[in-house]
This record gives C-alpha cells, structure tokens and sequence, in this order.
C-alpha cells in the first residue's frame, strides 16, 4: 500500500488524514490540540496517537505534506495607487493567498500612514501602483518612505515593473521579493504572481515563527496556508481534472478558530440586460475572510 499524511496545522487543532494512494481512500483521521503557545511537537504528536490508534497501527507513508493556518496567518498591509484599481488588485492578491489584510493604503503614503502601519505591526507590505510603463512617481516615494520608517518586514513589490529596479535600491536593506505586476495594464489583473510570493513568505515567517519547523521530523514539508489549499481544493471541485468533471460554480465555507473565509468558484457577471460592470473585474477564484468571526479565539466577538 502506498500511503500519504495529510496535516493541517490550525488555530484551535492539529489534524491528520492518512489517505491510500492506490485506492484513492481516506484510511483514517487524528487531531491533537494546535500547542503554538509551548512546544507544537506536543499537540502533533498527540494527533499521531490518535490517528495510531484510529488505525491500529500507522502505516509507512511514502508523503507526508502539511498546510498551516495556526494563529490565523499573516498579517498583511497593501499599498496602491488608486485605490478602487491597483489597491483592489493588491487585496485581491492577498485574500487569495492566505493573508489576512488588517490595512490598505492608496496614493502617496504620509507621515500619519506609516505610524499607522508601524502600529498595526504588519507580517508582510505588499507595495502596488502604476501600469507597466505608466506612472512610477507614487510607488518611488511610497518605497523611499518604507525604507526610512519604522516598518520592518518583508515587503513584496507587485507594481510598475519600469520602477522596479530603483525601487529594489531603495529598499536595499528589507527583506524584498519583486515579483509581477498585480495591474500590468489598466483593468488587466494577474495576482498570481503575487499571491506565490506572498505564499513564499507565509511558509518562511510564521513556520518558523510559529514553532512548526520544530516537528520537522514528523512531515516532509509545509506547502502552502490552510486557506490557499482551500481555495484551490474549491477550485479542483469546482472544475474537476483529466479524470472527473467537477460541479461547475459554487461556494465554500470555512468556520475555522481564528477566522471564517468564504471561497467562490465563478464567473460573477451581472445577470440583468443593460448592466454594464465598472471596476476591476472579479477573479473567478477567489477567497474573503472574516478576521474577528472565528469559533473559539474570537467566540467572545461573536
């Protein structure tokens, strides 16, 4: 039998699915308490014995691929240009790649903004603004007063990629991944790019951050946020694969410790005659999440 273990890190639990490749079988479930606050080796192994004792005994697992929610992901800042436009696109990016956006800025960034974002003590910027070849003052001043504030935490820059060298200069010492423009012309939007970059940052900050990398012992690799695996399982339901047709458009709810995320699979079009859209057009997949509706750290808010 060739087998693979499944783990998800969360806010409140640990989970583990053993699953059977051949047969294409769910074998058996586990969990242990999420233990982020001493030692997250403990609630894993405690989610081991359970499953162990589901099976009766574990057996050899060629995978072993975990995803990780714990402590409700990463907190994240957005800065664009316009705010309805290349602010939105840097929303969009990060709700659909695990982040939990806790603040977006558009136009140039003032003294007052950057106390704000100081306080509101950012995991990760995402730096927007301008099409491809169009305006690249806003993003240079927004770079240039980065680097001289008291903000310090990996910046992704996702915007006018003529600006992108100086821009790199500029913020020369902070942790900077330059990766493609969320907006590269006007109304045109592509948040994949940003969204792996963001995703990159999520698995090197809070695994480590988090203790994970403690239990490294006991699975092969963390490979993206809980939320990101989510939405892309939505997705594969949604349009299926080679082998199985999928169920066409829909929506998922996940009530989880922390946070409660909404993920949609569909077109999204105006269903009236004569509507006509203005804006950014909707991406087909994408994810909203709730960062005070969550079923036990938040249960007090609800």
């Amino acid at each position: 039998m060739t087998a693979a273990l499944l783990i998800d890190f969360g806010s409140t639990y640990t989970k583990l699915r053993a699953i059977d490749l051949e047969r294409r079988a769910v074998l058996g479930s586990g969990q242990g308490p999420s233990t982020v606050a001493s030692d997250i080796t403990i609630g894993m192994k405690a989610a081991l014995a359970d499953l162990e004792h589901r099976l009766g005994a574990l057996p050899r697992f060629k995978y072993r691929l975990a995803s990780s929610s714990a402590a409700g992901g990463l907190r994240m800042i957005t800065i664009g240009l316009v705010r309805e436009l290349t602010a939105e696109a840097a929303r969009q990016a990060a709700l659909g790649a695990g982040a939990r956006l806790v603040g977006s800025f558009a136009y140039r960034l003032t003294a007052a903004d950057l106390e704000q974002i100081a306080r509101l003590a950012p995991d990760i910027v995402l730096l927007a603004g301008g099409t491809d070849g169009g305006n690249s003052e806003v993003i240079l001043h927004n770079a240039r007063a980065l680097a001289a504030s008291r903000v310090c935490c990996p910046i992704v820059y996702a915007g006018n990629r003529a600006a992108a060298d100086e821009a790199a200069s500029l913020l020369a010492a902070a942790t900077l991944i330059v990766t493609g423009n969320v907006m590269p012309e006007f109304n045109v939007l592509d948040i994949e790019p940003a969204r792996a970059a963001i995703r990159r940052v999520f698995i090197d900050r809070i695994v480590h951050a988090k203790g994970i990398d403690r239990a490294s012992a006991e699975f092969d690799q963390v490979l993206m946020p809980t939320p990101a695996a989510v939405m892309e399982g939505a997705r594969l339901v949604a349009d299926g694969c080679a082998s199985a047709g999928g169920l066409g458009e829909l929506m998922v709810i996940d009530p989880g410790g922390a946070t409660t995320d909404v993920h949609s699979v569909a077109g999204g079009e105006p269903l009236p005659p004569g509507v006509i859209p203005r804006g950014l057009p909707e991406p087909r997949v994408k994810r909203s999440v709730e960062g005070d509706l969550g079923m036990r750290h938040n249960a007090a808010t609800i």
